[in-house]
């Protein structure tokens, strides 16, 4: 590899991905003492600055593959709506420079990150993350996202990329991730400036397209009904989580006339949020079939979810 930074700026952005336990082992590996009561930047500078150059190259050696796997397998995570943080948005702001802006949502957070991969910076690309990881220059799982994402575009040649090493089934791992506009099926050209990342070979990837849309489930088996109770305000609130099976639902459409059979998309299964109310009038039970409308979204405790229902009936 013709990496254009220096070996010890290179292991500066890896340690950033390791927890201070790692960091401490790594002291004890190579006999380094007097980490014990540092924080975890002052360990990756203490480490940095008692290593000798030939074992800089040891440590990215030992290091660099395991740290660099982790944070893209994170990163097809994410883009699965497999982890606790999700995909809220990717923008692209300036398409001749490649730069795009990307946000994740948690439960009670939100990331920002920033990365531009062009024929110019293609080297040390220009990157920025507000999360602990990507805000000191560290290769976070946000980054890998963007990553992919740029790749996608067809920004960049992998031949090109020398900045890291990549894991030799890279390709393979991303190969059935594609840029799709949502709601509109797989699209094709130079820059995709609406488009999102889904990975056709996971069972989320039909819900993933839907993700914060208003949808329709034509039909769909009741297979579990718990009755909850949340806290709002002060104000306490029933309502009744209930899974389903068997689901046929779509895009919610402007008019009836607007409706095809082949646009009507199948999952295994789907969690609805029914309140009180609409439960208290229809008196559901396990073993019905109902459609409804709703917002499809992603939780991070209760996973995919259609909430804010409206129009339920039993078919």
């Amino acid at each position: 590899m013709n990496r254009v930074i220096a070996d010890r700026t290179y292991l500066n952005y890896l340690l950033q991905y390791l927890s201070v336990d790692d960091l401490k082992q790594i002291c004890r590996d190579f006999d380094i003492k007097g980490f014990s009561k540092l924080k975890k930047s002052e360990i990756i500078d203490f480490l940095l600055d008692s290593l000798a150059e030939e074992e800089f190259k040891e440590l990215i050696q030992q290091k660099e593959i395991e740290i660099i796997s982790a944070g893209i397998d994170l990163a097809i995570k994410k883009i699965n709506g497999e982890d606790r943080e999700s995909i809220a948005e990717i923008k692209i702001v300036n398409p001749s420079k490649h730069e795009i802006e990307l946000k994740f949502k948690g439960w009670n957070w939100e990331t920002q990150s920033y990365l531009s991969i062009n024929q110019k910076n293609i080297g040390n690309p220009e990157r920025d993350c507000d999360c602990r990881i990507g805000a000191n220059m560290g290769f976070c799982s946000h980054f890998w996202v963007g990553f992919i994402y740029s790749f996608k575009q067809n920004w960049f040649k992998l031949d090109k990329w020398a900045l890291t090493i990549l894991p030799d089934d890279f390709e393979k791992k991303i190969k059935a991730i594609k840029l799709v506009e949502a709601q509109m099926g797989e699209i094709s050209g130079e820059i995709q400036e609406k488009a999102v990342l889904i990975d056709e070979s996971s069972s989320s990837a039909k819900l993933m397209k839907y993700i914060d849309s208003s949808i329709v489930v034509y039909e769909a088996d009741i297979i579990e009904i718990v009755e909850k109770e949340s806290e709002f305000q002060g104000n306490i609130m029933k309502f009744y989580m209930t899974s389903l099976e068997n689901i046929k639902f779509g895009l919610k459409l402007g008019k009836p006339s607007e409706y095809h059979e082949e646009d009507v998309e199948k999952v295994e299964s789907l969690k609805v949020r029914i309140s009180e109310k609409i439960q208290n009038e229809n008196r559901f039970k396990k073993g019905d079939t109902i459609s409804f409308s709703g917002k499809l979204v992603k939780k991070n405790f209760w996973g995919f979810l259609v909430q804010n229902v409206r129009k339920v009936s039993r078919k």
